[in-house]
């Protein structure tokens, strides 16, 4: 058997140097490849139109800045018995607001699609010539540019993940810096308008409904008594006739020297005092009013009345902390020209050892082709 030769050398073997010497020799395709990689990143950098980024930070609100929301009347909540009672309601509230509900709830709205698209309507009603060429596109659908519009936000929230409301960063990206500034800060400002209408809603609401319900037990209440008000006075004016039929004017007995082990009967009480009892009883409602008459009614009328006087300095709430408003960016975002320009020159010089190499093994195809046709060829003496 023979072996093969110490010398062989496989055909698929790849010899760095050779490489080499192929980059050497055509070293013009890797120099121009590179130089035109450089010049279009060049180019590039200085023709794309810049991506300015401004940023606003929310911060959660120290308690003071809700104490309007949380006053000792918004959380008194009471309930009528059945026996007519006023009582206090444990562990309930008209209304109150936290520090860290408002700020997740208001971190909601400021990432909420529905407050974005109401935000952007509102930019285009403006109908500003040089916003609407930035943020709205003829050829395109609503749809299509308001999503275009909202991919311009941008939401830094570690709250959102750990449970711990440390901060909400909100960005905003346009090619003109200025009005992505102003955009910025308008739409600070309308997420917290927008929730500032909602809580005075949700207030509203609760404090009506709160109110409508003691105004309801307060008219139960009167109704209550004027229905036995009335049987009363029923009851007295039969009693007192029978005691007029009898011919008892007085009181039949005396506490001091009868004892009885049950109510005896009205008429007894004497026809005098019957109708005195339902003469008072008349008069009730001509000396001012029969509230007082009326048992829990007064504690109630209190509570409805510091509701109906309830006011709230609107002006004194805020529900988040700006830490940071919307500043001018200094330079933009993108194309970082730096960058974009080195990695021209490093995809141009990988672009340029491919073609060098190409290059050079084209060389060498030609040069195998021509050295086979050589060969094939008979010497001259053997014609």
């Amino acid at each position: 058997m023979s072996t093969p030769e110490s010398g062989y050398k496989a055909e698929d073997e790849i010899d760095l140097f050779d490489l080499i010497d192929d980059i050497k020799s055509k070293w013009y395709w890797l120099v121009g490849t590179a130089f035109v990689g450089v010049v279009v990143a060049v180019l590039y950098a200085l023709l794309a139109t810049p991506t300015y980024r401004t940023e606003l930070v929310y911060k959660e609100i120290a308690s003071a800045g809700l104490s309007q929301l949380n006053q000792p009347r918004l959380k008194e909540t009471f309930e009528v018995t059945s026996g007519g009672k006023v009582e206090r309601r444990k562990d309930e509230v008209i209304f109150s607001l936290g520090t860290g509900r408002a700020f997740s709830e208001l971190r909601g709205m400021a990432k909420s699609g529905t407050v974005k698209r109401a935000f952007y309507q509102k930019l285009l009603s403006e109908q500003n010539p040089a916003l609407l060429a930035l943020i709205h596109d003829e050829e395109l659908t609503d749809e299509q540019n308001f999503s275009l519009f909202s991919e311009r936000f941008g939401y830094l929230d570690p709250g959102a993940k750990d449970g711990s409301d440390l901060f909400l960063k909100i960005t905003f990206d346009l090619s003109d810096p200025q009005l992505a500034t102003s955009i910025l800060n308008q739409y600070g400002e309308f997420v917290v308008e927008s929730y500032d209408a909602r809580i005075k809603n949700q207030m509203d609401l609760a404090v009506t409904s709160q109110l409508n319900q003691y105004k309801v037990w307060a008219a139960n209440m009167r109704t209550g008594y004027l229905a036995a008000k009335q049987l009363r006075i029923a009851e007295l004016s039969e009693a007192a006739k029978i005691a007029e039929s009898i011919g008892q004017e007085r009181p039949f007995y005396s506490s001091n020297d009868v004892v009885v082990s049950s109510e005896p009967p009205l008429y007894m009480m004497g026809r005098k005092a019957l109708l005195s009892e339902v003469e008072q009883l008349k008069n009730r409602s001509i000396e001012g009013g029969e509230d007082i008459y009326i048992k829990g009614l007064p504690e109630l009328l209190w509570n409805i009345s510091l509701l109906e006087t309830l006011s709230i300095d609107w002006d004194a709430v805020r529900y988040v902390q700006l830490d940071q408003g919307a500043i001018l960016p200094l330079r933009p975002i993108k194309p970082r020209k730096i960058l974009v320009v080195a990695l021209g020159g490093v995809a141009g010089f990988m672009a340029g050892i491919m073609f060098a190499l190409l290059a050079a093994a084209n060389v060498r195809r030609k040069e195998q082709k021509s050295a086979k046709r050589k060969a094939k060829r008979p010497p001259h003496w053997a014609a």
